[in-house]
């Protein structure tokens, strides 16, 4: 099960802050909408998400976390086995989804698109 990571804001884009009421109604609609599906932690605190399967296009990946009245959101792709191999592993295991660089870029551009939606649905600042 992947939880939030601390630390290294190249591998995860994090963003944190208060919400009001339950976010969960509108973050599973959110994520209907736009393909993410729970892979762990389903009716918790901490869910991870994800879209697309890796054969197309990386793996778009989630976590959001509620304690108490803050919402913390970690948003990242995760390059398949074979895209670092092809690559001579020069991609990392995981890239935040901000858009500066060009690594992964096509899919960072839609996972930071698609978040930073919900991220201003929430009322929380958004991933540049």
């Amino acid at each position: 099960m992947t939880n939030l990571v601390q630390g290294d804001a190249k591998k995860r884009s994090t963003v944190s802050g208060p919400v009001s009421g339950d976010p969960w109604p509108a973050i599973e609609a959110w994520a209907q909408a736009n393909g993410y599906k729970v892979v762990a932690g389903a009716g918790s605190g901490t869910r991870t998400w994800q879209k697309g399967t890796g054969l197309l296009v990386a793996p778009m990946m989630l976590v959001t976390a509620l304690e108490g009245t803050t919402l913390t959101v970690q948003g990242w792709v995760q390059p398949t086995f074979l895209a670092r191999l092809f690559a001579l592993f020069l991609i990392p295991a995981e890239t935040n989804i901000g858009t500066d660089g060009f690594v992964m870029l096509i899919p960072r551009r839609m996972a930071n698109k698609a978040v930073n939606g919900l991220l201003t649905q929430l009322g929380l600042p958004t991933i540049p």
